[in-house]
């Protein structure tokens, strides 16, 4: 994999009274170490291996606008992927089936088949899944996740159109143990240890962790008479839990790495909730969906004179089974459909190469080739998918990007690439372009431009075996295009009390034809569809600010997705917005170390979205509120204490009808947990 530019060297409602509040709180600072910076001069050697960027660092990442997390900082809060991933700006995480459940990203707008996930450099998506479901990636061990938005760098694949977000997970220097136990609401159990240690000439990690879920709860149901309480209820969520289990080994010296990850996840598909969880109604046990992926690559890097390349050969093999537990009916509304197999494995092959060329060019390469069998077993293949029970996709991937100096000092930069993307027997060429402009070490100012590309899945096209329909019509690929302008400053504010600031504003464009959107039938399935045109524009803001004792950060996101679709009579819903795009969302955190610890307070708001594309049906607004406390016992352990939605502002979340529109307020299919209390103890060894 290359290294992104650093300095130095290449190679290498919308948000309540609480902001304010938070805001306020920050009229006692205390002094932070000034801010460093530097031009970006010409490379005089290429370094390989991997890099830990500090948070001046992060800009440098991408000719696009980037956000790094980093979850040590979060460590004991006992966050998912998707917890973490919520408050990046433009990014937004869609949970299908409540707050456990099924979970996938949307960045800019894209749909979640365009959002391409990497762990340690492995492609998480498959033919066989339209999207990555997020909850299912382990986050213990996870050293910092990169999102890329706008303009996507050489070393990551051709689907990448709408974002990718990149996870890096953890290789201490020194031996180690780490142990995490946690509990929770709702019958949550977590645990997680992991050791490092030096081995054959390099370093050997390896981690394992097990949670457990039952997320049984109740709910207050009106049955969408709010005015008649005679047939009020307190319903039961049945069905609704999980439990994961996963395992990583990885060593790595100087030259070669090898790593092998396995997860397997066992999980309910509960019943759309309201009439069906009420007391006295006769239920039938939910279906289950139980998922185990393994992941194994082995690569090589080295360097050719001044050209730095290196291979990889990975393996990937994941199986799905979908039981529906019912001899009467199916939670995809087909009572012919009881049991179905989805078993994929992948092959790929990918080399990477970049060099310096001159001493204003950058030259970097990336080839893939992966081949994916999907065989399918049990009632889908006769119901569905006319008796065929076997799909294969090879899918060949070119990249070709080059970073030009236009000016000796390194500090204006122009990054143009071309990419070529073959699945079975189509093609496609698509282009982009950045321009980076440093003006000092306090400002910096980022353009790209470019047009994309993505084919349909096998996911898309066949479904899942239990939630997704095989798609009705043939789907088309998705081409498109997009612009983003993004301007970043950072620096040591003394207006702010010394505050080491960082504040980064960018805008976005974004059309898509031919969209393949995700379409709900009904609250027991879907399918996907093209749409055939789409057009998404918005704005994003992220803020951090940083004392000795304080910390704040703050982002927000302003987007509008409209259905571009050309047709007379809006049977195609022209003109209509996007469903799952809210116009605001955003959040806030402030922390306050003390002594031995710390305490923070978090504040998250998504605004109101539409359920479908017909803009009759909306989610509401949801402003939510979390509290922690961290505490050190002793240096080698630490106690973690918090609050979710304190408020329990999800007890009286719901669905509404848009304006003009007949219709009463709604439960939720999925009605999700309200305020979550947890305790997690950390230790080091």
């Amino acid at each position: 994999m290359r290294a992104p530019i650093a300095r130095g060297q290449w190679g290498r409602s919308p948000l309540s009274f609480l902001f304010i509040v938070f805001t306020s709180l920050i009229i006692y600072p205390a002094a932070a170490p000034p801010c460093a910076s530097a031009a970006v001069d010409l490379p005089e050697e290429e370094v390989t291996g991997s890099i830990i960027y500090d948070e001046e660092e992060d800009k440098y990442l991408s000719p696009g606008m980037v956000t790094v997390i980093r979850p040590e900082e979060r460590t004991g809060e006992q966050r998912t992927l998707p917890d973490l991933l919520q408050d990046v700006p433009g990014l937004r995480v869609i949970r299908l089936q409540g707050r456990h459940g099924y979970s996938v990203a949307s960045v800019r707008g894209s749909t979640s088949a365009q959002v391409a996930v990497y762990v340690d450099g492995i492609l998480m998506n498959l033919q066989s899944e339209s999207a990555v479901d997020l909850s299912a990636i382990p986050v213990d061990e996870v050293e910092r996740i990169e999102i890329y938005r706008g303009y996507i760098p050489a070393q990551f694949g051709a689907q990448a159109m709408g974002g990718v977000i990149n996870i890096i997970t953890k290789f201490p220097n020194k031996p180690e143990t780490n142990v995490s136990l946690g509990i929770g609401s709702f019958g949550r159990y977590s645990g997680t240890i992991s050791h490092s240690t030096p081995f054959a000439g390099g370093k050997l990690f390896g981690s394992f962790g097990y949670e457990t879920y039952d997320g049984d709860f109740d709910y207050w149901n009106d049955n969408e008479t709010p005015y008649n309480p005679d047939d009020d209820y307190t319903g039961n969520r049945r069905d609704n839990g999980f439990e994961n289990t996963d395992l990583m080994l990885k060593w790595q010296n100087d030259n070669w790495r090898a790593r092998g990850a396995w997860v397997r996840r066992n999980r309910n598909l509960a019943i759309s909730a309201p009439g069906i969880d009420k007391p006295g109604v006769s239920q039938h046990p939910s279906a289950t969906l139980d998922t185990e992926r393994l992941d194994i690559s082995l690569g090589r890097d080295q360097m050719s004179g001044v050209v730095n390349w290196g291979w990889e050969l990975s393996y990937t093999k994941n199986d799905k089974k979908y039981d529906s537990r019912s001899t009467i009916a199916s939670p995809i509304g087909s009572a012919s459909v009881k049991r179905s197999e989805y078993d994929s494995s992948r092959v790929g092959v990918s080399l990477n190469a970049n060099m310096p060329i001159g001493e204003r060019h950058f030259l970097e390469l990336l080839a893939e080739y992966s081949d994916e069998k999907l065989d399918v077993t049990g009632d889908m293949v006769n119901s569905h998918l006319g008796g065929a029970d076997s799909y294969d996709a090879t899918d060949w991937n070119l990249n070709i990007q080059d970073t030009i100096a236009l000016d000796r000092s390194g500090t204006f930069i122009a990054t143009p690439s071309v990419r070529w993307h073959k699945m079975d027997d189509e093609d496609h060429f698509t282009w982009q372009i950045a321009m980076t402009k440093e003006f000092s070490p306090k400002w910096m100012l980022k353009g790209t431009y470019g047009t994309y590309a993505r084919a349909p899945n096998m996911y898309e096209r066949y479904g899942d075996g239990a939630f997704i329909l095989p798609s009705a019509n043939k789907l088309k690929w998705e081409t498109g295009t997009q612009l983003d302008v993004g301007l970043i400053w950072s620096d040591t504010a003394e207006i702010l009390g010394n505050a080491r600031s960082s504040v980064s504003l960018s805008t976005f464009w974004r059309e898509t034809d031919d969209l393949i959107e995700f379409f709900m039938e009904n609250p027991r399935y879907s399918r996907y569809i093209n749409i055939a045109k789409s057009e998404v524009k918005g704005v994003e803001l992220e803020a951090a600010l940083d004392w000795e004792k304080w910390n704040f950060s703050l982002s927000g996101t302003w987007m509008d997705g409209v259905n571009k679709t050309p047709d007379e009579g809006s049977v195609r819903h022209n003109g209509m917005t996007l469903p799952n795009r809210p116009k605001w969302s955003g959040g806030a955190r402030l922390t306050r170390k003390f002594g031995r610890g710390s305490a923070f307070v978090e504040y998250q708001y998504i605004g109101e979205n539409y359920v479908d594309s017909s803009e009759k049906v909306l989610f509401d607004a949801r402003d939510v509120v979390n509290l922690g406390v961290k505490y050190d016992l002793s240096p080698t352990t630490q106690l973690i204490a918090g609050i979710d939605d304190v408020l329990n502002d999800a007890d009286g979340w719901r669905m509404h009808p848009a304006d003009g529109v007949n219709g009463a307020t709604r439960m939720l299919w999925y009605p999700v947990e309200g305020r979550v209390y947890y305790l997690t103890l950390n230790m080091k060894f």
